[in-house]
């Protein structure tokens, strides 16, 4: 296995990995809305990363586009997003990246059947350019954004149906269908030969999930930001009951949940992913290098 982290996409990402003593990189090259930036102001930075990962030895094993706002009303590619995803797609090839995490949201305006038919189609066509591109493709187990197919009712229906199509699977999110001990152990016995790509994250949570809560308020505010006010008080409330703390400090059985990797025979990337708003900074640094510590012990 190899431990990475996820960052931002530049030359400085790579150099604070080779200090960290970690293996590679991580970019996901979301769209503006939710934290990223157009891929036109990404690629210029190639030169400067491909020098970084020159002179480091730190390599980029993913990159990844999350909320991926793909199919319009009718189910049909939007051919401006699908641009996008190609762009992202050749920058993480021309980084000697392996894989290539993807999401597809929901539509609304369709019926499920529909949806998951729309999404296999869609799904087909990402993972053959992917694939051009000598990258394994991989669904994220997330809810931004709108993407649905992260449980086994959706992956019964769409991964047999998109061959070469993976699972990135992080156990954090297990917890937003699974309660406050998560369904990752089940997931895990009953798909872990599909898992291609893993996130390290850890989590906490009193009572059901507030994330789809969050995220559907977080959808209100992107069309009307007036009522950020009206919504602070929610979010903070939600916040005292949930929270991504360091991996081993955190709910998740990584000693189980690694074993059920090693019963797959996984031996692929595990990518650190810093996401807490109360692990920021110098606590936030401290915290990375405990996961370092804590994960590298479960490696053999």
């Amino acid at each position: 296995m190899k431990l990475g982290i996820i960052g931002s996409p530049e030359g400085k990402t790579l150099v604070h990995a080779k200090e960290l003593g970690l293996d590679f990189v991580e970019f996901d090259l979301n769209p503006s809305d939710f934290w990223g930036k157009p891929l036109d102001e990404i690629t210029p930075k190639l030169g400067e990363i491909q020098a970084a990962m020159q002179a480091t030895g730190v390599e980029v094993g993913a990159v990844g586009r999350w909320a991926s706002r793909i199919l319009d009303e009718n189910g049909e590619v939007i051919e401006a997003e699908w641009s996008e995803v190609k762009k992202a797609i050749d920058f993480g090839a021309a980084l000697g990246a392996k894989h290539y995490l993807c999401s597809v949201a929901y539509v609304p305006q369709l019926t499920y059947y529909k949806n998951i038919t729309a999404a296999i189609k869609v799904l087909n066509q990402i993972v053959a350019y992917a694939k051009a591109c000598n990258m394994q493709c991989a669904i994220v187990n997330c809810m931004m954004g709108g993407n649905y197919i992260r449980t086994p009712e959706q992956w019964k229906l769409v991964l047999d149906e998109v061959p070469g199509l993976g699972i990135k699977y992080d156990p954090s999110h297990s917890f937003v269908h699974g309660g406050d001990k998560g369904a990752y152990l089940e997931e895990g016995l009953g798909w872990g030969d599909r898992f291609q790509y893993c996130h390290i994250k850890g989590v906490i949570q009193g009572g059901a999930s507030s994330e789809p809560e969050n995220w559907k308020i977080r959808e209100i505010l992107s069309r009307h930001p007036e009522l950020a006010d009206e919504f602070k008080e929610t979010f903070k409330e939600n916040s005292r009951w949930y929270d991504n703390p360091p991996a081993g400090i955190d709910s998740i059985n990584w000693r189980a949940f690694f074993s059920i990797l090693y019963k797959y025979g996984y031996d692929g990337y595990l990518a650190i992913e810093p996401h807490s708003a109360t692990w920021q900074g110098e606590k936030g640094e401290k915290g990375v290098k405990y996961t370092i510590k804590y994960i590298r012990d479960l490696m053999l």
